[in-house]
């Protein structure tokens, strides 16, 4: 966890969280029969994936871990590419804290081990009362070209 934030001595200590790249924070449960735990976050906005509910951090917080899933987090601006129910692909966006932006990554591999991949950037940031999402390309803004969904948004 001290990756995210070198500075932050308290999170040097942490041994029962780790993050996913940088956009995803998975919090197992350690303690049998525990339907909460505590989980200190890294600085900014971070959503609980299976909920919406966003937590500021720096700081502890107290999120429900009940014993379906393992409690994952999303850090605000995250674009993250998951496969739909169909098995396609989509980018789920998590909404960008008020004035900030957020972006992501795509990379496509052919998997042969030879093609180079390519890698897709994805930007998210506010435009008025929604959340706009754009592929970067060398001149400038492009389509998406995927399904977005867009979390974290009250409405």
């Amino acid at each position: 966890m001290w990756w995210a934030a070198p500075g932050d001595r308290a999170l040097r200590g942490c041994e029962d969280a780790f993050l996913l790249g940088d956009a995803l924070l998975v919090a197992p449960v350690m303690e049998s029969g525990a339907e909460r735990r505590v989980v200190r976050l890294p600085r900014g906005r971070w959503y609980d994936t299976a909920t919406g509910r966003a937590y500021e951090g720096p700081g502890p917080v107290v999120i429900d871990a009940p014993l379906s899933r393992i409690p994952v987090l999303a850090r605000a601006g995250a674009v993250v590419p998951v496969r739909d129910a169909d098995g396609e692909l989509e980018l789920e966006v998590w909404a960008p804290a008020p004035g900030r932006t957020g972006g992501g990554l795509v990379v496509r591999d052919p998997g042969d081990g030879w093609a180079e991949a390519e890698v897709e950037r994805y930007v998210a940031r506010w435009e008025g009362e929604r959340v706009v999402v754009e592929r970067e390309g060398e001149e400038g803004a492009a389509p998406v070209g995927l399904p977005v969904r867009v979390r974290g948004v009250a409405g």
